[in-house]
């Protein structure tokens, strides 16, 4: 018999437009079957369709060139697969019909998966990976009326998928399958956050780092957090940022325990519709007046009295429906997302602290009700998938610490994947945590007058101001230049203290690393500075380059860097907005 008997070909999902995560997807793959894989496009797909295991309109639907990979080698741990592939929607096979191989399709779990015996002796095979039913599982709770709703839908779409007897999609589900957007699985939406992970990124760099055990020391939401935890990696968080902290938090707790927060949401729900009478009012629980000064002082000025009355009349509403719940619940946290909407902030990138500010006319109270019929609607979705694939998260936690200072012994974690915050010089993110001031102040997180001590304490903040220390030539010249430009130097102080910081913490990766360890750390691939008015390029700064050089003087080895062009969500949002933006995953492995 041939000793190179498997063949696998990897559909990848139709909702990847750049030709750069097609080549983070071979990476991947890669790692994952430790093989080579070749691209195959559309000619590929026929012989399933054929067969009737791929519907002949969802196979229009891929874009033109790759639309998969193929590997043939002599045996491949499709369970690893099943649980790990990011970019893959389904997994097909040709393989041998041996007792080996039973037993390894027996590991996978049936609903989603579907096999046959050929006269040749042979297994053919499709399985839907974890991860592309858990990103259909969001659209459908997005889409769904109710928990129920969900969970017959994905009932139907694996029907459709695996049965033998479906020969089109119903027409009701086809927008799971086309969705673009799919990126609020595993509770991810549960909290807007600016600049948070990818989680199908964060899923493959964990795959490229590999490990039992990962920390992401700037842990932001948590989403990779998260999603080494349903691939069976023990996760470990850390952030400066209090309410990063609670979210990432808030979602380990939906993990663990959807079941009981379903229950919850149902009984704050009729709280808030005024069906449960009986309970006390939050003037009953707290009567200090400070309780329900809840607006920061540097924002009651810039809002309308008559909107923050009823801001604050709606906090203290539903805080008095959550006076039995934990602090900082998820229910705490869709309250917090809800004024996070309510309020946007736009720093103007000027150095000075100064801010836009547009107050979205929807009441807060309505927000969080969605928030909530959300919520129940994303653990209904996470319940189907205990249920149909057994999967069963491994221990997350997330700590408030400094990842300079990272709170963990020498040598205890496989592997690290991160992105810190980006370089303050162009990003006009001074100030960053006073959008977070008002859920952070709600919440309890904060008091209400500690917000810049808190803001003084972040990497990349304008208000630090340490001075350069033996950096790297090319970041003093960058630094220096700004010095000198009237526009810029009012920032580079506060560059010299970020550079200083990163190095510090990658000093630290290297230290709670493991020999051998490997690191994912994502930064933009460059900054670009421009004449405001003009929008005409001045400098260039590849950021990433710097990084490495950072990190080589921390001891760590650089292995690779990978650039990823990412969509832009808003292309007006300031000048060179339409230009490509890239980040660059730096692979660095210890020593």
């Amino acid at each position: 018999m041939n000793t190179k008997a498997w063949k696998l070909l990897f559909k990848l999902r139709n909702n990847i437009p750049l030709e750069g995560d097609v080549a983070l997807a071979k990476q991947e793959l890669e790692a994952l079957v430790d093989d080579e894989v070749q691209p195959v496009g559309l000619e590929a797909l026929h012989e399933w369709v054929a067969r009737g295991w791929i519907l002949p309109k969802d196979a229009e639907l891929h874009r033109e060139g790759t639309v998969g990979f193929v590997c043939v080698g002599d045996m491949y741990d499709l369970s690893r697969l099943f649980w790990r592939v990011s970019f893959c929607e389904q997994i097909f096979g040709v393989v041998p019909d041996t007792e080996t191989a039973r037993s390894t399709l027996g590991s996978l779990p049936p609903t989603l998966l579907r096999y046959e015996q050929l006269d040749t002796g042979e297994l053919v095979f499709m399985v839907v990976p974890f991860n592309a039913i858990a990103e259909w599982s969001d659209v459908a709770a997005r889409r769904a009326d109710s928990p129920r709703e969900v969970q017959v839908w994905l009932d139907h779409l694996c029907d459709a998928l695996v049965s033998k007897r479906c020969s089109a999609l119903p027409s009701s589900l086809r927008p799971i399958i086309t969705a673009k957007q799919t990126t609020g699985h595993l509770f991810h939406g549960l909290h807007v956050y600016k600049a948070k992970f990818f989680p199908r990124l964060a899923r493959a760099f964990l795959n490229l780092c590999g490990g039992v055990t990962v920390l992401d020391p700037f842990a932001g939401s948590g989403t990779a957090l998260t999603e080494a935890s349903v691939m069976g990696m023990s996760a470990i968080g850390v952030d400066i940022d209090p309410l990063s902290v609670a979210i990432a938090q808030a979602k380990a707790s939906l993990l663990e325990a959807p079941a009981e927060y379903l229950e919850r949401i149902g009984e704050v729900q009729q709280r808030l519709a005024g069906d449960d009478k009986s309970q006390p009012s939050l003037f009953a629980i707290a009567e200090s007046s400070e309780r329900y000064a809840l607006t920061p002082a540097f924002l009651r000025s810039r809002i309308p009295e008559p909107t923050r009355r009823e801001v604050e009349a709606d906090v203290a509403e539903i805080l008095s429906t959550l006076y039995d719940m934990p602090p900082r619940s998820p229910l705490h946290i869709a309250l917090s997302d809800a004024l996070s909407r309510k309020f946007k902030f736009r720093f103007l990138g000027l150095g000075y602290g100064r801010f836009s500010l547009s107050i979205l006319p929807r009441r807060v109270r309505t927000m969080y009700l969605d928030n909530l019929r959300s919520m129940a609607n994303s653990i209904a979705a996470w319940l189907w998938l205990r249920q149909h694939t057994g999967v069963r998260p491994a221990p997350m936690a997330a700590i408030q610490g400094d990842a300079r200072q990272i709170p963990l012994s020498s040598e205890s974690v496989d592997s690290v994947v991160t992105s810190p915050p980006y370089m303050p010089a162009s990003s006009g993110r001074e100030n960053y945590l006073k959008s977070k001031a008002y859920a952070m102040t709600v919440l309890g997180l904060i008091a209400p007058d500690t917000i810049d001590a808190l803001e003084a304490e972040q990497i990349g903040s304008i208000q630090r101001t340490e001075q350069i220390r033996d950096l790297p030539p090319e970041i003093v010249e960058v630094i220096e230049w700004m010095q000198r430009d009237p526009t810029r130097c009012v920032k580079a102080a506060a560059t010299a203290s970020y550079f200083v910081d990163i190095r510090k913490s990658l000093r630290e990766i290297q230290r709670v690393l493991k020999p051998g360890g490997k690191c994912a750390y994502v930064v933009a691939r460059r900054h670009v500075f421009y004449r405001y008015q003009s929008r005409e390029v001045v400098r260039v700064v590849e950021s990433a380059e710097l990084t490495a050089e950072l990190a080589r003087q921390a001891g760590l080895e650089v292995v690779d860097c990978i650039h990823v062009e990412l969509q832009k969500q808003n292309t007006v949002a300031r000048p060179r907005s339409l230009d490509a933006y890239y980040e660059t995953v730096i692979l660095l492995r210890k020593g």
